[in-house]
Parts: C-alpha cells; structure tokens; sequence
C-alpha cells in the first residue's frame, strides 16, 4: 500500500507538519511526501485543454514525477494551514495541475466509483470562528473527488499560534485516530 502525502505549509517544522507527524504515526506502508513549498519546476496550469483530449498534461516539469505517485497511490492525505480562508498558493498550484484527473469525466476514463481513501488536516493561527475551515476543506475534499478518493474524515485545528498543536495532545490523539481510520482494513 502507498500514502501520498501533499504537506502545503511555508514552515517546515510547524503546527501544520507537527499535526502531520501525529498523524503518520499509525501509517502503514510506503509513505511518499509532496512538499508544496519546496518542489521544483511545478508551473501553473495554463487552462490549455490538452488534458480534456489525452490523460496527460501538456507541460512537461516537475509534475510529471507527482502525477507518477498520484497514480500509485492508494492513500492520500492532504495537510496544509489556511492563508486567508484556503490553502497556501504553492499547493493550490499543484493542485490546479490535477485538472488532468478531473478532465476524465470530460474523456469518459474517470472511475464510476472512488477507488482510493484520502484524509484532511487543516491547521488555522486565529481564534476560532464560524467556518473557519469551510473554504479549504471544500477545496480539498474536491481534490480527493477528482483523485477517486473518498474521504474518510478531517481534523481541524483553529487557534494555533496561541497552542500550538505540539503541545495539545488531544488534537494529535485526534490525528492518529483518523489515522487509524484511514488505514482499517489496510493489508
């Protein structure tokens, strides 16, 4: 079984990555981690349409390597903090680049059904506040819609740059229980 990880966050060592590390605690198999701030060569989506007509992009760059461990990947977790409502624009590039996943209902070669899992976590500095997380986790579980994959839960933590989710136990317990979820009936 493969994991692909897409960790969204500017601060390598933050609250978004301790959230993260909680959460790989319970991972089983090959785990593959896509850094959104620190991959190379990832160009924007030009809406070209190329990939309405063949599964496959038409730029050729650093993508290339992260579309070969989408498609391998029976797992997906999709880790970022929020910047102003939605995920920080490095991952929201890479994201964009997936049109070629969600074209398939376009070519008629999507999957009837999700063939795969996937699980959010969402980290947020300011207090907590009515759809704090809204924005991003529709962005998201629309990511794992059009990768095929059902998603099997989110963990949200507001309030980070007050307690910081190294310190709040409960929160990464949270983590490693959706985990645990993900990963059921894993072989």
């Amino acid at each position: 079984m493969k994991t692909l990880v897409m960790f969204g966050a500017a601060r390598k060592n933050g609250n978004t990555r301790a959230l993260l590390e909680a959460f790989l605690e319970e991972a089983t198999g090959q785990v593959d981690i896509i850094d959104a701030y620190r991959t190379k060569d990832v160009s924007p989506c030009i809406d070209c349409r190329f990939c309405w007509k063949k599964r496959e992009c038409s730029i050729k760059d650093g993508m290339q390597e992260i579309y070969r461990l989408v498609d391998e990947a029976d797992r997906f977790v999709l880790a970022a903090p929020l910047y102003f409502h939605s995920v920080p624009g490095p991952m929201k590039s890479i994201i964009d680049r997936f049109q070629m996943y969600w074209a398939g209902t376009i070519r008629k070669d999507r999957p009837a059904k999700p063939t795969k899992k996937g699980a959010i976590l969402l980290c947020g500095g300011a207090p907590a506040f009515p759809n704090q997380f809204t924005a991003g986790e529709l962005v998201l579980k629309g990511v794992l819609n059009d990768l095929s994959a059902t998603c099997v839960g989110m963990v949200t933590v507001p309030q980070t740059d007050k307690f910081p989710v190294s310190e709040n136990s409960a929160i990464k317990d949270e983590a490693r229980k959706l985990a645990r979820e993900l990963y059921k009936g894993a072989i």
